[in-house]
């Protein structure tokens, strides 16, 4: 068994070097990359785009390269709330190319069920061949392909431009380095004289690895950043809204090593509950203590432990790992691009799964749970019964005014521990007394270290307590620090000893 994964794996290397070698010839689509379509006809600076790529790579018996495209999900005939899992992206399952030739064939699964083609479809195209000649591109339906012209592009003066004529009057394009940059959606090929699908054309230049999708454009955020939120609860068990708030999060570290990123932030929340019926909290304003969190990232894949949906295209589909016989599926769900300014903002969600024996998917109860991110600015929007709303961003390293809702929020350690606790006397000679402003919680601990960092007493609060004794006797007089630590942050206080 070992010695097949290792052929496999010296094929793959195999492939990758011979299509690394054929980076300026003619190609369709290369490995490595990620490509970004939209409609045709479709305008404005911001444009619903689709992403894709080329997954794997493998050779046929014959010889011939196969480059298959990432699997999505698409919508099948009986419902356009529901989806059905699908080997076909936006131009086939596959692209199959002889090596030795510029003959390219891109081919799709025969998927009815999926409003596909009933019989496998399969293009031919030369984007070699001479000017005006012609071939027999596909045999369901029978179309032959002409190459009408090929230009040289103002953008390079080695790129060329080559457009494919169909014999039923569709329009093919392929830039030499750029590949396809204009087909039929999901490759369908009408009979002479029938409907033609929409076509979609390439918005932008194909991006190399993780492209838009890569961590350090999402999360481009730099230590000092402060990122802030709306919050609203609005469950679907109740007609009345649960509550609403603000949550203020700063950036406080960012790492990068060759293969991954890790950013750690802070955050405080301010919650207004409204004590409706069916929300389980009676009404009033809470405010959290301030918690610390990390976000890890890979850079090869783009995958991380806190957003599992992260790197996901336009419909490809992951598993959400659960203890249920029914398996549910995190998927990319949309993707805007603002063209003038290449920001992009990347939407998942969450389909469930219709039934074991159906092959659904899609909201349960006509709810759905996604989170939105943007570049440069990591995760934006929620949509789920706890929804999040980014509406402040200021820039690490800027002076910014935080608006009235985030007033009080992340204050300095000191003025955090100034409202938590007070600590008298002190000086003090054989004991301080600290005074909190609401009870102990379950798993509090204060601890006693001198000027070195160096314990000297501890102890486990009891739940409730509202005043504990510091004891100082037998300890010689200078600075002490006095640390209350909760399940969610460690506050200190400077204690002097006479």
């Amino acid at each position: 068994m070992r010695h097949k994964y290792l052929l496999a794996a010296l094929l793959l290397a195999a492939l990758s070097q011979q299509a690394q070698g054929q980076t300026t010839a003619w190609r369709p689509f290369r490995p490595g990359r990620v490509y970004t379509f939209a409609q045709v006809g479709v305008s404005g600076n911001t444009v619903s785009a689709h992403t894709l790529r080329v997954d794997s790579a493998y050779a046929t018996a014959s010889g011939d390269s196969i480059y298959t495209f990432n699997r999505l999900l698409r919508q099948p005939n009986t419902s356009v709330s529901l989806y059905r899992k699908s080997h076909n992206n936006l131009f086939g399952a596959r692209l199959r190319w002889q090596p030795g030739t510029s003959n390219y064939y891109l081919e799709t699964n025969a998927e009815p069920a999926l409003n596909g083609a009933s019989v496998p479809t399969v293009l031919l195209l030369r984007p070699r061949a001479a000017v005006g000649s012609s071939w027999a591109a596909s045999t369901q339906p029978a179309l032959t392909a002409t190459l009408s012209s090929r230009i040289a592009l103002g953008t390079s003066a080695a790129d060329s431009l080559a457009i494919f004529t169909l014999s039923n009057g569709q329009q093919l394009t392929m830039s030499k380095y750029n590949g396809l940059s204009q087909g039929p959606q999901w490759l369908t090929l009408p009979a002479v004289g029938a409907t033609k699908p929409s076509d979609w054309y390439q918005v932008i230049a194909p991006q190399a690895g993780l492209g838009a999708y890569d961590p350090r454009q999402l999360f481009a955020m730099q230590p000092g950043a402060l990122l802030g939120y709306y919050l609203e609860d609005s469950p679907l068990m109740t007609p009345f809204g649960c509550g609403s708030g603000n949550l203020l999060r700063q950036i406080l570290t960012r790492q990068q090593t060759a293969d991954s990123l890790l950013i750690t932030y802070q955050e405080q929340q301010r919650f207004t509950y409204s004590g409706a019926p069916y929300c389980g909290t009676p009404a009033g304003t809470v405010v959290s203590s301030i918690r610390r969190g990390r976000w890890a990232f890979s850079l090869r894949t783009g995958a991380s432990p806190q957003f599992p949906m992260l790197a996901l295209l336009s419909n490809e589909y992951r598993p959400i790992p659960t203890t249920t016989i029914t398996q549910h599926l995190n998927a990319g769900n949309g993707y805007r691009l603002t063209t003038a300014s290449n920001i992009s903002q990347i939407s998942y969600i969450c389909w469930y799964n219709q039934g074991p024996s159906t092959g659904l998917y899609g909201p349960i109860i006509d709810t759905t749970n996604g989170i939105a991110f943007t570049t440069g600015l990591g995760p934006t929007a929620s949509y789920d019964d706890f929804k999040f709303q980014q509406n402040f961003y200021c820039p690490g390293g800027s002076v910014c005014t935080l608006p009235p809702t985030f007033t009080a929020l992340l204050p300095s350690r000191a003025a955090e521990a100034a409202t938590v606790a007070t600590l008298h006397p002190n000086p003090a000679t054989d004991a301080a007394t600290l005074t909190l402003a609401t009870p102990i919680l379950p798993g509090t601990t204060l601890a006693l270290t001198d000027a070195l960092g160096r314990c000297i007493w501890r102890t486990e609060l009891v739940p409730g307590q509202t005043t504990i004794a510091v004891p100082l006797t037998g300890q010689a007089s200078g600075l002490y620090l006095v640390h209350l630590a909760t399940a969610h942050t460690t506050l200190t206080w400077k204690l002097h000893k006479q």
